[in-house]
């Protein structure tokens, strides 16, 4: 079980990753393509909730390191804020709500951090033999 929550987690982190570089792309298709609308940025950016949720829970039953856990939680909060919070200042703080892309940043590397850290956790699983030695 602890095994095939690890593997949960390390798959939904990874694609919470994807899901932000195709934010990204969707961004560029509005402001610099000028190719589509807001809508499909959007709907992606809640559904990124998603993985992020799955995460937070795969992470206990995979009895994940104490600094994962903190990570993850710091993901999901950093989420909340650029997702929910700032990008609705955009009229009342527009300075503040200009912190939208570069919280994506953020994303991006916390999410990638920790697929990584997953994906090592996955292919090289430590033994209780190797934890005590």
């Amino acid at each position: 079980m602890q095994q095939a929550s690890r593997f949960v987690y390390m798959f939904a982190a990874w694609l919470f990753v994807a899901g932000v570089i195709v934010q990204v792309f969707l961004a560029g298709m509005v402001v610099v393509a000028m190719r589509m609308g807001w809508v499909n940025h959007m709907s992606l950016g809640h559904g990124l909730v998603l993985p992020l949720l799955v995460m937070l829970a795969s992470l206990y039953l995979g009895r994940l390191p104490g600094s994962m856990k903190w990570l993850t939680w710091l993901l999901f909060g950093v989420y909340v804020l650029q997702a929910d919070v700032l990008i609705f200042l955009r009229f009342q703080a527009p300075v503040i709500s200009a912190l939208h892309p570069v919280l994506a940043l953020v994303e991006f590397a916390l999410g990638v951090a920790l697929a990584r850290r997953a994906w090592l956790m996955v292919v090289r699983p430590t033994t209780p033999a190797q934890a005590s030695a």
